[in-house]
């Protein structure tokens, strides 16, 4: 089950944080573009504003995204995690203002949210596959967040991008990232999740995935990783249901739980850029001991997850088996079938050649009328073979037009 959260809740919830005297000076709010329908999609910056600008030049970015699928609300209460910890007063959410700045984009179809889509936006379409080339007036709110991010590494380093989904088919927290880019480490995709699982209680590294399928090379997980270089980009997916191991074992994720994932995803941050590598280089044996070095060439992804499909699964892994298998089926049946009409014809020909040979051993002569008593019973037994045989003799079929002929003149005279 869901939780459920509307535009109108989000844009209760940001008035409220403008509103807030403190949070105020954390958060600023811009309007990204507006919807097909005219709707503002918001996006927010959160820093420390108050910063020298040559300080402000120094810092990394961090871009977070979620609801581009209206029907999975649990993303949305993840991302009000986000918000109320990177604007809340703890030390940690300092240390982040002071070293990154976070560009993020709460809802990137609110018309689907307001219509009540589960999937697609007010164009009848899947946003999570138009980032290759999206379009301007058909999908404004994907160009322009591809456009933000592009601006944004322009002015300084972007080192994670991260887009929030529900699963429907999966349990606990977890993430699809990808993998097998020239001159990267075979390693530099899988630190961060690895890092998080030691941080949260309710996050299953042994459920991330690490590759790209050709149906989600369109994404935003692999467009903004493939094309835009930013080797940090994943989907945080969150189960609709909830654990299958630790303490929250078979029960539901509630919106508590949602938002906790986002308060360990930021410690997370904090232990993946730390000057001190220490709990990097730990986490690096780690996966060392979890993925062998088994080629010279330092290969050894773990194989694409064909079945467990991320929540921007289009159907394309499900659906290919079967559309490979049909064409076989049919072809072998065909073939059984046209391998019996033959067994069955070469049968009554056999049938009819021991006929003959009986005739001729009772003393019948090989003269013509012999010639032409065997032709008929070849021809009667070739009858009762399959409708319109290719193998017919002339012969065979000349007589059988001539007695057609008889009868339908027959019928006539009658009437």
């Amino acid at each position: 089950h869901c939780y459920p959260y509307t535009y109108t809740d989000l844009c209760k919830y940001i008035i409220k944080l403008e509103e807030d005297p403190k949070r105020k000076n954390r958060i600023r709010r811009r309007t990204l573009c507006q919807t097909l329908a005219g709707n503002n999609c918001d996006m927010l910056i959160i820093t420390n504003f108050m910063s020298e600008p040559q300080m402000m030049r120094n810092r990394k970015g961090i871009v977070l995204s979620s609801r581009v699928h209206p029907g999975e609300t649990n993303s949305s209460w993840m991302m009000k995690g986000f918000i109320d910890y990177l604007t809340g007063p703890t030390l940690d959410a300092k240390i982040l203002r002071d070293n990154f700045i976070f560009k993020i984009v709460p809802m990137m179809n609110p018309d689907g949210v307001i219509n009540g889509s589960y999937r697609c936006s007010l164009a009848g379409v899947d946003l999570n596959r138009s980032w290759l080339e999206p379009s301007r007036k058909l999908y404004p709110t994907v160009f322009n967040t591809k456009m933000m991010i592009k601006k944004f590494q322009e002015d300084r380093e972007v080192v994670l991008y991260c887009d929030l989904h529900g699963h429907s088919r999966k349990k606990n927290f977890f993430m699809y990232g990808n993998s097998g880019k020239p001159g990267v480490d075979r390693f530099q995709e899988r630190i961060f999740p690895k890092l998080l699982h030691n941080v949260s209680t309710m996050f299953s590294f042994k459920d991330c995935c690490f590759g790209v399928q050709k149906s989600k090379e369109s994404t935003a997980r692999v467009v903004v990783w493939k094309e835009l270089n930013i080797i940090n980009t994943y989907t945080l997916e969150a189960s609709f249901c909830g654990a299958d191991f630790g303490k929250y074992a078979d029960c539901h994720f509630n919106t508590k739980h949602l938002q906790q994932i986002a308060y360990h995803f930021c410690d997370a941050i904090l232990d993946f850029c730390d000057p001190d590598q220490s709990k990097v280089r730990s986490v690096i044996d780690e996966l060392e001991s979890i993925y062998p070095k088994n080629n010279d060439d330092g290969s050894n992804d773990n194989p694409i997850d064909e079945g467990s499909a991320d929540s921007d699964f289009s159907g394309d892994e499900a659906l290919a088996p079967s559309k490979k298998k049909k064409p076989s089926k049919k072809k072998g049946s065909s073939k059984s079938k046209k391998g019996k009409k033959e067994d069955k014809s070469k049968k009554e020909e056999s049938k009819a050649e021991d006929d003959a040979a009986e005739n001729n051993g009772n003393g019948n002569s090989t003269s013509n009328g012999s010639k032409k008593k065997s032709n008929g019973s070849k021809s009667k037994s070739k009858k009762g073979t399959a409708d319109d045989d290719d193998d017919n003799d002339d012969n065979d079929t000349k007589p059988t037009k001539k007695k057609k002929a008889e009868s339908g003149s027959s019928k006539k005279s009658k009437n």
